[in-house]
């Protein structure tokens, strides 16, 4: 005995398949395009993070070099300096700082330096630096 099978429901047999392949694949699209929007902005946050640490760096290395070039007893010593850091927050930094003495107009002028900072944070493969430059009068 054979079911006659109207030819309407025939043609509807199989269409709740592809609807369900495709929202699983519109879906699948979601998830990825969503992972690669959180990947991103976590690292623009890892960059924000040590180009601040690399700031702070630059400015810890003015102030020390500032207190090489202009000591308590003695006169100004105008060198490069190295600086690397130990302390919890500037792990992995170093600090370069470079200072040039410049020619001074007149007399009646005190001297001019010009110091200039450049600091390099390192946090696995992730590197920034900042520069930071200042002009001194003895």
């Amino acid at each position: 005995m054979y079911l006659k099978v109207p030819v309407s429901k025939l043609k509807q047999q199989g269409s709740a398949l592809v609807v369900a392949v495709f929202v699983i694949v519109v879906m699948l699209a979601l998830v990825l395009a969503l992972s690669r929007i959180l990947l991103s902005s976590s690292d623009s946050v890892v960059y924000e993070v040590q180009g601040t640490r690399a700031l702070f760096a630059a400015q810890s290395g003015l102030e020390l070099a500032l207190t090489e070039l202009f000591p308590r007893s003695g006169t100004a010593n105008c060198i490069s300096w190295t600086f690397n850091f130990t302390a919890a927050g500037l792990t992995g930094c170093e600090t370069q700082v470079q200072c040039t003495a410049e020619a001074v107009a007149s007399p009646q002028l005190s001297q001019l330096y010009q110091l200039q900072s450049t600091a390099s944070c390192n946090a696995n493969e992730f590197i920034t630096s900042r520069t930071i430059e200042l002009e001194v009068r003895q």
